[in-house]
């Protein structure tokens, strides 16, 4: 209205409306409410239903959609026309919350944050820290404070926090009487360096998953290989003091990774997989995911296959040799527990009647590829011999094991906009990320 610009008259009843303000004060909810009360039949017509595709749909170049697990993620996806599988590393973190929440981890976790808070919020005390260990001859590294939505870095707070035990420990008792901390119990202290060995596993996976080429195919080798490790004897020997949480890892991990070799985005995968072929299915399972392999076959049939063989999947920017550089030195008892499902013999069938079991046939009685080599290096050198499977494997191999490499793409543009560069063009900071992405992988030097 223009003597109170507070204030609006609708046009269907010449009601007055107010704005709650001017300005960025003002505010669009009372005019919505008066339209959805006193004039419903005027508003335009939304539907609840499922997002179906446009008429113009790309189903044919979206295989799948890795998502986390939120709800908000889980619902938008399981409404539009596309398949959405969960994030593998977030659901690892959901089982491994829950598993340092038994009781006695969860007190031993809370004294050594309030350790690491003191140390992190106090120089001086970092300064006597850094003296005691020069005195005692340990590496002068700082404590790692971790953040509550990534479990690795609760991984390395302890790593950290049991490297310095000693060091700690003495800090305590010199300066007891004016710093209003505790140090940990023997217990405890027992209790945090099983959990490192715990967990030791879980945190070479999670590297292994957010590595830039790694992709759906691990989920079931990794889950399957992680449940046999929890249950060895070896384990529960070593982890004594932490009974309880081993339990609960194995009931969480059993349950929140089971049925998948039900599942065709997952199975499929690992069977085109030239690393992991049948070997980490139970063997009861295997003739299901022939049939479906077979069936995929049959309605991918009519695709062009010569104008998919250039596609992103096969020929991406291909890893080194060797992906696996970065990691430490394999956990022992996990990696043999990985070697022993590697080792089960193949089942092969006995009378192939189409082209594409006699290839099956073929490409399961090959030696499986090494754990730490490219799957996509393995395809381009044996696509035109395995032709019908190389059709496949461009598809269900080209979807990612987390969505942690796309949520990496968030960051690298958080980090382009600046209080000196506020005022980027959308246009000009697609194409910032798109170069500080890519470059790297023509090795590039700055």
């Amino acid at each position: 209205m223009e003597d109170d610009k507070t204030k609006v008259k609708c046009t269907l009843c010449s009601s007055v409306i107010s704005r709650g303000g001017t300005g960025r004060t003002a505010s669009t909810s009372g005019m919505t409410n008066h339209l959805k009360l006193k004039h419903k039949d005027q508003l335009p017509e939304t539907s609840s239903t499922s997002v179906s595709a446009p008429e113009h749909s790309f189903d044919h170049l979206l295989h799948v959609i890795v998502r986390d697990n939120g709800p908000n993620m889980v619902k938008a996806i399981k409404e539009s026309a596309f398949e959405g599988k969960g994030c593998f590393i977030h659901t690892l973190q959901l089982a491994i919350k829950a598993a340092l929440e038994v009781e006695n981890v969860s007190d031993a976790l809370i004294s050594a944050r309030r350790i690491v808070t003191h140390f992190n919020h106090s120089s001086t005390a970092q300064q006597k820290l850094k003296d005691i260990q020069k005195e005692l001859h340990l590496t002068e590294h700082q404590l790692v404070q971790d953040v509550t939505t990534r479990w690795n870095s609760t991984y390395y707070m302890l790593e950290r926090v049991v490297e310095q035990k000693r060091a700690i420990s003495l800090y305590i008792s010199d300066n007891s009487g004016s710093v209003n901390i505790r140090n940990c119990t023997e217990r405890q202290w027992q209790i945090l360096k099983e959990c490192l060995i715990l967990l030791k596993p879980f945190e070479e996976i999670t590297k292994i998953t957010s590595s830039t080429f790694s992709t759906i195919s691990e989920v079931i080798p990794h889950s399957n290989t992680l449940i046999k490790y929890l249950t060895k004897p070896e384990i529960s020997e070593i982890c004594s003091n932490i009974p309880e949480m081993v339990q609960k890892l194995r009931e969480e991990v059993q349950c929140r990774f089971k049925n998948l070799e039900e599942d065709k985005y997952y199975c499929l995968s690992t069977l085109l997989d030239p690393r992991f072929r049948t070997r980490f299915f139970a063997q009861e399972n295997y003739e299901l995911v022939r049939r479906k392999l077979f069936l995929e076959a049959i309605q991918r049939s009519d695709l062009d296959a010569e104008s998919s063989s250039e596609d992103e999947a096969t020929n991406r920017g291909r890893p080194p040799q060797n992906v696996s550089n970065f990691l430490e030195e394999s956990h022992v008892t996990f990696w043999n527990c990985y070697e022993e499902l590697a080792s089960t013999n193949p089942v092969i069938s006995e009378d192939p009647k189409s082209p594409i079991a006699v290839e099956l046939n073929n490409y399961e009685s090959e030696s499986l590829l090494p754990r730490n080599q490219s799957p996509f290096d393995w395809w381009a050198k044996h696509k035109s011999k395995y032709a019908h499977l190389a059709n496949l494997a461009r598809v269900f191999l080209s979807a990612p094991g987390s969505s942690v490499y796309s949520e990496r793409l968030f960051s690298e543009a958080g980090n382009l906009y600046e209080e000196k560069r506020n005022r980027l063009l959308p246009e000009r900071a697609e194409s910032l990320v798109f170069l500080h992405h890519n470059l790297p992988l023509i090795n590039y030097k700055y």
